[in-house]
């Protein structure tokens, strides 16, 4: 019974501190992000509460106990929740401590072309493809899925294609979401030729075939974050009917691609005939997903297998990260490895590490500290940037602080479930890809004498003109 106790209180002060940050932040990322801390922290910890005091949660975790190592309801067990919601607790009072209250800034919007985004993303997706064919017509020759087949046949380009596959995604969700919210924008003053709607919709509708087929949420996953946020930032009144509708697609395709993704190439137009229908239930994928068990499973492993840390290994492991694994294809390894040979865990297959644990794993329990409070601190100052901005801020700058708090909040959920060196990854996919694109495509409108006016409903505008 304590550790539902436990698990309500913890729970309790979590939403609270949440809605406190809403409240003065006013800002959709915050809760959405908070959630998917909780949902790969704490959630997956009801079901197995329930079935180990001799209840039936209905949940199918239990081949990570034979693949990685059984749980107990033991002192271990309980340490592990402390950790997870001290990791969660810590962060949202950071976050707390250092985010100031936004300010309306009464400053001309960027102009955005869309172009560029579309030219980069189709290069990106056909690039990205080019990469992966080989092993697409291996696997249907084999006659084997396309998502089992090329993770168990990674090379030193699988990463690039990965990298591309977020060029051809992310960029155009903020692209399309800014031209969703035209002339309500507040950040974006869009530059929209006929063809630039049918272009992104030809675009996104080719990456979602291709993602599919391969079997990848994570990308899409985090280009859904990404444009939801950016429409939701972008207008004052976001129509709350046409977000859900978006939001509830958007899961619903994420749970087609986890439906289908063991289906083997050859036979996916079959499947999609016969077995299409199954995937109609949304909220059954998000709430029993075994998403929610992996990162879980760590803590108690390191702790129930007494797992010593090693000083600072992710920091290293993350410089020479910054070496391509082409020209390094030995360089060192994260803190991954090093956590699945010391729990037994049965090698050659992916289990999801918690970021608590990594920075567990490197510094202790101080580092669970250590861990939360670096990341409510790069958290908050992308949410401040947009307070710092200016008349005199460069373009680069005006761009980061527009699109900062959606990237990062978009790049958490991968984040989540890796270690310290996981930040290479929220930096270059979330940070340096849509700022890279978006900065070719965006301009800041050069001085006039015509003057500027204040729009309730799309901000400032040059002789009142929308």
């Amino acid at each position: 019974m304590e550790y539902f106790v436990f698990l309500t209180l913890a729970t309790a002060v979590i939403v609270t501190l949440a809605l406190i940050l809403y409240r003065k932040s006013r800002d959709l990322g915050i809760v959405l992000g908070i959630g998917a801390f909780y949902y790969w922290s704490l959630y997956g910890a009801w079901f197995i509460v329930i079935d180990k005091m001799g209840g039936f949660s209905g949940q199918h975790y239990q081949y990570l106990e034979l693949k990685l190592f059984p749980i107990q309801l033991d002192s271990d067990y309980m340490a592990t929740l402390c950790v997870y919601a001290g990791f969660i607790i810590t962060l949202e009072l950071t976050l707390l401590a250092l985010m100031m209250k936004p300010r309306e800034q009464r400053l001309p919007r960027l102009i955005l072309r869309h172009e560029p985004i579309l030219l980069a993303g189709f290069v990106a997706a056909i690039g990205s493809y080019l990469i992966i064919r080989d092993k697409l017509d291996m696997a249907w020759a084999l006659n084997t899925s396309a998502y089992w087949y090329t993770r168990a046949k990674t090379d030193e380009w699988f990463t690039l294609h990965q990298v591309l596959n977020r060029v051809a995604l992310i960029p155009p969700a903020i692209g399309l979401a800014s031209l969703a919210a035209g002339s309500k924008s507040r950040y974006f003053e869009n530059v929209r030729p006929r063809y630039v709607l049918p272009g992104y919709l030809v675009l996104l509708a080719g990456m979602c075939a291709f993602t599919f087929v391969l079997g990848n949420k994570n990308e899409v996953f985090t280009a859904l974050l990404a444009g939801a946020l950016a429409y939701w930032g972008s207008v004052k009144r976001p129509p709350l009917t046409k977000m859900a509708v978006v939001l509830g697609c958007g899961l619903w395709f994420l749970s087609s691609i986890d439906f289908f993704r063991s289906t083997p190439v050859s036979m996916i137009p079959e499947a999609l005939a016969s077995r299409l229908e199954e995937t109609t239930d949304v909220t059954h994928f998000v709430t029993t997903s075994n998403e929610a068990f992996g990162a879980h499973f760590s803590m108690y492993g390191v702790l129930v297998n007494n797992v010593p840390p090693q000083f600072g290994y992710s920091l290293y492991s993350l410089v020479c990260s910054i070496v391509p694994r082409l020209l390094w294809p030995n360089r060192p390894p994260d803190i991954y490895l090093y956590y699945s040979s010391n729990v037994g865990a049965t090698q050659n297959q992916g289990y999801s590490l918690h970021h608590a644990t990594g920075w567990y794993l490197n510094f202790g329990y101080l580092g669970v500290v250590l861990g939360a409070v670096v990341l409510g601190l790069l958290w908050s100052k992308c949410l401040n940037a947009r307070r710092n901005v200016s008349a005199r801020s460069g373009q680069a700058y005006r761009l980061f602080a527009i699109v900062a708090p959606w990237v990062f909040v978009a790049g958490l959920p991968p984040l989540v479930r890796a270690g310290p060196e996981g930040y290479k990854g929220l930096v270059l996919e979330s940070f340096v890809i849509p700022l890279l694109v978006l900065s070719f495509a965006c301009r800041v409108r050069r001085a006039t004498k015509q003057k500027l006016v204040w729009q309730a409903d799309s901000g400032w505008a040059l002789g009142g003109q929308r």
